[in-house]
């Protein structure tokens, strides 16, 4: 499941042009051999759903956390008065 989250931010940075196409590559490569080893050993049962619904679930949301902004917020841990 990470990988389908890594490969998320990799399409999304992709997109926004801030990382080459062969990191993409890389996460696409590695999540499609791990999903297609989880089908091939255990087949298109309920594990094997389960595990392209966990890995589109964890694609999505690697998508939209890298699409949303960033918040910075100062932390200060000793202020003054």
């Amino acid at each position: 499941m990470f990988f389908a989250y890594a490969l998320g931010r990799a399409a999304t940075r992709l997109h926004n042009a801030s990382q080459p196409m062969a990191k993409a590559l890389t996460w696409l490569l590695r999540s499609v051999v791990t999903l297609g080893a989880i089908l091939w050993t255990r087949g298109f049962d309920w594990v094997g759903m389960a595990a392209l619904a966990l890995a589109a679930g964890s694609l999505g949301a690697g998508i939209y956390l890298e699409s949303r902004p960033r918040r910075t917020e100062e932390i200060h841990l000793f202020t003054e008065e």
